[in-house]
């Protein structure tokens, strides 16, 4: 899986100390959780994560990640399309996931 990740640091999130940026291709394939069907293509992901002494830590299904678009396949030239494209939905996946994860 190729994929691009950057961690931009914000306080005012519950039991997290920055936002996972993430662009990345993934196959596509069967949710085990719900049962459908992933689309095969390119997606980019914003989850809070706490990076302390070296690791990084993240609860499991917290953030949002949307489609981009779909491919039938790996290309580089496609995923440096997805990371140019992900700059146009950053801030609306950022603002909904500080939304979702504000410390009260």
């Amino acid at each position: 899986m190729k994929e691009r990740k950057r961690y931009m640091e914000h306080s005012g999130l519950k039991g997290a100390t920055h936002l996972e940026i993430s662009t990345y291709y993934t196959k596509g394939g069967t949710n085990y959780f719900s049962g459908n069907p992933v689309p095969r293509g390119y997606y980019l992901s914003v989850k809070p994560v706490t990076k302390a002494g070296g690791t990084i830590s993240y609860d499991l299904f917290s953030g949002q990640k949307m489609l981009m678009f779909e491919t039938t396949r790996f290309t580089t030239k496609q995923f440096e399309r997805a990371v140019a494209m992900a700059v146009d939905y950053e801030e609306k996946l950022i603002t909904a996931v500080i939304t979702d994860n504000q410390a009260a």
